[in-house]
């Protein structure tokens, strides 16, 4: 590589060598990179980085734990759980991109924006003795953390017929198949929690229903305790045994590590709740002192006013945090997964009649209620002719 190449190669590595914390930084590929990519297979990481700086193809993802249980990347990012069919080489005739690409071209897969696969994403070691000490770092980090990926993602498992016999495979099924409750994780195969796709490949494509079934069956209701003892008998096989030893005791904390990020974000949101509390009564407290010594009504654009409903607005926005965030709990949801849920709910719903509301709060709106009408606008437009022209009619068109 080129000087500056490796300059920038060392700027990205010592971001994941050098954090610390909770939160680990993943690279992932441009979904759009990839629907476009004209390659037969995807390139390992190093030339990624090295060699197709025009497309930057790589962009750095922060994942912790309360992102996983939260469920903040399952609608935009992808984890592809795959068999290496050689060695040094995981897709050697293409059937995997190829089926990568179909996915994320499919309804399913058309609001993924990043996607996770460990040959693109993690610095490879082919030929080996190849990479670098820093490289080398990178990979140890990620890989101890690659657990958030398959439980805080969407899951794309690529089934051939040798998947079902490898360790890390099998790993990366069973936590595509749970999800994250306050009380440890849960089976999310036949609820709304469900994230994971399955599509047969080589000779798998056969027989495909029977392979999907018998994946599931063997995979979604498993606890922590059942995988463990599963994953830990020999006939389960491991390129590294190491990678085995490393992961195997990850499992069994599992349920401690999803507990500990819910009450992580417990404390979060009434901390926040509280500390805006507080700053609403200030403002409101400098707000009626100015009106006492001014012996007047504050006008709306003052700036005690304006800083007053503001600070309202955000003990408004903590507490329906927190209320959401509860009632995704007690629903049984992943609170992301809920969101979706209720926001495609309610575009179903609308109709015109909404419209002089939507364009009010279009107008005049916080900038999340701004979003949302855009967002349900934008939906009613689509529709047909008749809803743009009466859509323009009620002073819409202009704020979108």
């Amino acid at each position: 590589a080129n000087p500056r190449t490796r300059r920038v190669a060392m700027e990205m590595l010592s971001k994941l060598s050098l954090q610390g914390g909770d939160s680990c930084t993943f690279f992932m590929l441009d979904a759009a990179f990839v629907r476009k990519f004209s390659g037969k297979n995807l390139p390992f990481f190093q030339e990624l980085r090295d060699k197709f700086t025009a497309d930057e193809p790589l962009v750095e993802v922060a994942l912790d734990y309360a992102d996983v249980v939260k469920g903040t990347h399952i609608e935009t990012t992808l984890a592809v759980s795959h068999r290496w069919m050689q060695l040094d080489d995981p897709d050697p005739d293409g059937e995997q991109l190829k089926a990568l690409k179909g996915f994320l071209n499919s309804p399913n897969g058309k609001k993924i924006e990043r996607v996770w696969i460990d040959s693109a994403c993690m610095p490879q070691d082919h030929p080996k003795g190849s990479r670098s000490a820093e490289d080398a770092a990178a990979f140890k980090r990620m890989l101890k953390e690659v657990n958030r990926l398959y439980l805080g993602t969407t899951v794309l498992i690529l089934l051939d017929l040798s998947y079902v016999s490898r360790f890390w495979t099998q790993f990366e099924s069973w936590l595509a198949m749970q999800f994250a409750m306050p009380d440890g994780l849960k089976p999310a195969v036949g609820t709304k929690n469900e994230r994971h796709h399955i599509v047969c490949i080589q000779n798998a494509a056969e027989q495909s229903e029977l392979h999907e079934r018998m994946l599931i069956q063997s995979w979604a209701t498993k606890t922590p305790e059942q995988a463990h003892a599963f994953l830990s008998k020999p006939d389960v096989t491991v390129t590294n045994q190491s990678d085995k030893e490393g992961q195997l005791p990850k499992i069994k904390a599992l349920d401690a590590s999803v507990q500990g990020a819910f009450g992580d974000i417990s404390r979060s949101l009434e901390d926040t709740l509280v500390a805006s509390e507080a700053a609403a009564a200030r403002a409101e407290a400098e707000l009626a002192a100015w009106e006492t010594e001014n012996d007047a009504k504050a006008g709306e654009k003052n700036r005690l006013k304006v800083a007053a409903r503001q600070a309202a607005s955000a003990v408004a926005a903590a507490r329906l945090a927190k209320e959401e965030h509860a009632r995704a709990i007690s629903s049984s949801v992943v609170p992301a997964m809920m969101k979706r849920a209720e926001a495609a709910l309610a575009e179903d719903s609308l109709s015109m009649s909404d419209v002089p509301e939507l364009v009010l709060q279009l107008s005049g709106g916080g900038d999340k209620q701004k979003e949302q009408a855009a967002r349900a606008l934008g939906s009613l437009a689509v529709n047909s002719n008749n809803n743009r022209v009466a859509i323009a009619e009620a002073g819409g068109i202009a704020p979108l």
